[in-house]
Formats: structure tokens, sequence, C-alpha cells
């Protein structure tokens, strides 16, 4: 644990002495909001599923930008070609990075949820807040995992190509901006999703488990869980072997 504490500071000190990166990142989602999202209005559960799906839009953001460009960056510096030097495990610098993740997209997030409690009208309840929260932080695992792959086997510029292919496009067909999957879905943005597919891409897992805590537990919620742990492990996976392939390819 003293390791990881160590990496996770290194890491958050050096993301925080780049306004560049997180400026963006926490302006954008909740810009977003405000002009799309506020204007839409309905029923306490709408305003509120609405609302949540512009907060997993922000996290998706950060673990994908954060990991997939950011690492991909970092490789290139002598600082991080030093740290593939040290005998530091795999899981030690990626536990350390997706804490690092955890913390931004909190500070993203806040934003999101200010701005739907002032402005949006979203309804406070603690009970329901404290299972969305869980949700999303369950939904987070996998994503930051899949940003962490990204990272660590592609270049600056494909990591930056393929960052921009999935935060937009994984959202709108995941049903980020509709409300939720499957046929409950009510929102402005019905035609972008991918009715019969979207349960089993990772937003949309994400979504429909975000959603149940909105409105319950439901049938297809049991499906995303599942769907969810089966993108975690693939994700892990490819993302330390991106690792080690990093460090090999260091010291050949």
């Amino acid at each position: 644990m003293t390791l990881v504490r160590a990496h996770f500071r290194a890491e958050l000190v050096q993301y925080l002495r780049t306004p560049s990166f997180y400026l963006p990142l926490a302006s954008y989602p909740v810009l977003l909001y405000l002009a799309v999202g506020v204007p839409l209005g309905g029923g306490d559960d709408r305003r509120l599923a609405v609302l949540v799906g512009y907060v997993l839009f922000s996290v998706l953001g950060t673990v994908t930008f954060q990991f997939g460009v950011g690492v991909a960056v970092s490789r290139q510096s002598a600082w991080e070609r030093w740290l593939f030097t040290v005998p530091v495990s795999a899981s030690t610098r990626l536990t350390a990075r997706l804490a690092v993740a955890c913390v931004f997209a909190v500070l993203f997030v806040v934003p999101v949820v200010a701005a739907g409690a002032l402005l949006g009208g979203v309804p406070a309840d603690p009970d329901q807040a404290a299972r969305i929260t869980a949700a999303v932080l369950a939904g987070s695992v996998p994503l930051g995992l899949m940003g962490l792959a990204m990272g660590y086997w592609f270049p600056v510029r494909g990591a930056l190509g393929l960052a921009n292919l999935v935060y937009l496009p994984l959202s709108f067909v995941g049903g980020l901006f509709s409300g939720g999957t499957g046929a409950t879905s009510t929102g402005p943005v019905e035609d972008a999703r991918a009715p019969g597919i979207e349960l089993f891409l990772p937003t949309g897992a994400w979504s429909e488990l975000t959603h149940a805590a909105i409105g319950g537990w439901r049938g297809s919620a049991p499906i995303a869980v599942a769907v969810l742990l089966l993108y975690t492990a693939a994700f892990a996976a490819l993302a330390v072997v991106g690792y080690r392939r990093s460090q090999a390819v260091l010291f050949t």
C-alpha cells in the first residue's frame, strides 16, 4: 500500500500541474448539460435520469482522455521510462492510476451535480444518491481499465483518435443522453441509441445500472452487472499486458 500511495501522489501532482488537462474536462460536461439537459424539463425522475447521463458522460471523458491520451503521452517522458526500470508490479501502478482517475472523476462531476440541483430542479434524495454513486463507481472501473489499455497499447496520435472515437459515439449509442437503456428510455436523442445491443456495450450496461439505481432493481440490471464484470476482466488483462509490453519494448 505504501508504494500505491507514493505512485498515487506522484500521478495526482503531475495532473494537477496541467490545467490544460483538467479545465476542459471539468467544463465541457456541465456546459453541455446546461445547454441541452436543463431545458428538457419533465418530472423528477426524468430530470434525475438526464442529470445522471451527464454525470456518466463526465466520468467517461475523464477515463478516456486521462488514461487513453495521458498515459500514451507520459510513456514518452524520461520520468516514465525511469519508472519502468523500478521494480514495481504492474498492478501497483495501475491501481494508483485508477485511484487518481476516481479523484478527478469526483471533481469533474461536482459542477454537473451542482448545476442539476441549482438550475435543473433535480430533487435531492440521500438514499437514492448513495445508490447512484455506487453504480457510477462500479461502472467507472471497467471504463478506467479500458482507458489504461488504450494508453499502453497505442501511441499518442492513435490514443487521441481512439479516445475521440470512444468518447462521443459510445456516449450516444450507450444511452447516456437518452435517459437510460431499453424501452423505458425517454430523452432528446433516442434515435442515436442502438436498441438491442446497447446493453452489451460498456456504456450501455453502465447506464442501465445507474438507472436501475434510480428506479429500483429491474430485469435487465443483472445482465448489466454481468456485462460490466466481463469488460472489467477483459480490459484489466489488456491493460496489464499493455503495461508489460511497453516495459519490454523499453529494454529491447
